[in-house]
């Protein structure tokens, strides 16, 4: 049997397992290491198996995930969410579908602080919910805004798919993360704009708020410092080349640290609790890389990626119908696996056929990223949708789901802007030190 046939069977035996339910760390790594020893033979795959764990055991890059980890969970576990959802409702309340956009502008502040789009639909299924609730907003809407709002925490750095992107991909993540701004405020942008048409179309569904006065909206903003000055730290000292990507992430945990104690919004208790979470967090993804390694050699021995990559260069059609045929089939897998699988199982066979083909990898992670964020909210498997279902048991899933259209289709026309105006996505890299 060719080892190219081999790659082929371990790839569907790794579709049948994920399909199954099995942990997503143990797919790669049983697909990955049965693989390499139906190739090389028992003795010589187990020695070139080898050194794969200690080799991502001693990554540099692996350090930026936990610390990004910490920054967000300290920051939420200090409140400082909090803060910002209401600087954002004192602003944007008494608007038509104000907290519906407040709730997706403050999902924007905090994805540059926590970097998860589960985790920001996680969170503000707690704090914006229950406001839109007792003023009136519709489920169909309000829940739908709170997992739209979700996947900006995908895009706007520092984002844990961007991280992954970049270490799959072998791209700068500080350019990856410096490329997620402009593509993640126009998203910001289309979404509040959905928000609004739909307030107008249906009042019904976003009653108006109190209006608050100016001062009061003035003083809302001395709450708000703590994300900038975050932001400024980490996003300032990693664009002006003070700072590389992990000591950014460093500071950047190292800073929440100190003012959520300073602030004296965290005890020594919840803190232990929080760093407990991060250190699991960060095991977990370990492991899933350490799996994800064995696969992406295995799939090296066989051979598949070079020789899918000579048959779609291959192809007689234009380089932008290539990036749509792998965007298709990125959406497509999108409605059944989450953005972590999605990367994984794909960026390393399609990156090389998108350098091949004379396109940016950086513009192309954001192309990934965006189409993982259709994903999070896309039926049957959306995770943010299922996240809200499970955080808000008296409203039924497919309710949510039925106001989550106009929001996939939003997200789709941003998607569809960054392709063919990939300046969005490069501008600010092209301006870094």
């Amino acid at each position: 049997m060719s080892s190219l046939t081999i790659g082929i069977i371990g790839l569907c035996v790794m579709l049948v397992l994920m399909f199954l339910g099995m942990p997503i760390a143990f797919v790669f790594g049983i697909s990955g290491v049965v693989g390499m020893i139906a190739i090389l033979g028992f003795h010589t795959g187990i020695g070139y198996m080898m050194s794969i764990p200690v080799t991502a055991a001693a990554s540099y890059t692996l350090l930026v995930m936990p610390m990004f980890m910490m920054m967000g969970e300290v920051a939420s576990a200090g409140g400082l969410t909090t803060d910002a959802y209401t600087a954002a409702r004192y602003w944007f309340g008494h608007k038509k579908g104000g907290l519906a956009v407040t709730t997706t502008v403050s999902s924007a502040i905090f994805g540059a602080v926590c970097g998860s789009g589960v985790t920001t639909a996680m969170v503000f299924s707690q704090i914006a919910w229950p406001e839109m609730k007792r003023y009136g907003y519709s489920p169909r809407l309000g829940l739908a805004a709170i997992a739209a709002a979700g996947p900006l925490g995908t895009l706007i750095p520092p984002s844990v798919p961007l991280i992954m992107y970049g270490i799959m991909a072998e791209t700068s993540i500080a350019k990856l993360f410096m490329a997620g701004w402009l593509p993640g405020i126009l998203l910001l942008i289309v979404l509040c704009i959905t928000i609004f048409l739909w307030a107008k179309l249906k009042p019904q569904d976003a009653p108006l708020t109190d209006k608050y006065p100016l001062k009061e909206r003035l003083r809302s903003l001395i709450r708000v410092w703590p994300f900038l000055l975050l932001i400024l730290l980490v996003m300032g000292g990693i664009w002006g080349g003070i700072c590389t990507v992990n000591e950014g992430a460093a500071v950047g945990a190292v800073g929440a640290t100190i003012i959520t104690f300073a602030m004296r919004r965290i005890h020594i208790k919840d803190f232990v609790k929080t760093m407990k979470g991060v250190v699991g967090s960060g095991a977990s993804f370990f492991f899933l890389f350490v799996g994800v390694q064995f696969f992406n050699s295995f799939m090296s021995l066989s051979g598949l990626p070079k020789a899918l990559a000579r048959w779609v260069g291959g192809l007689d059609v234009a380089p932008m119908m290539i990036v749509w045929l792998m965007v298709v089939i990125y959406l497509f897998l999108g409605c059944f696996l989450d953005v972590a699988p999605l990367m994984m199982l794909t960026v390393p066979i399609f990156a090389p056929i998108v350098a091949n083909l004379g396109f940016n990898l950086v513009w192309f992670g954001i192309i990934v990223t965006f189409c993982g964020a259709i994903g999070c909210i896309t039926p049957p498997v959306g995770m943010n949708l299922f996240v809200l279902a499970n955080r808000v048991p008296d409203v039924k899933i497919g309710e949510i789901i039925r106001g989550i259209l106009p929001f996939i289709i939003a997200t789709f026309v941003a998607l569809v802007i960054c392709m063919y105006l990939p300046q969005i996505s490069l501008l600010l890299p092209g301006l870094m030190r």
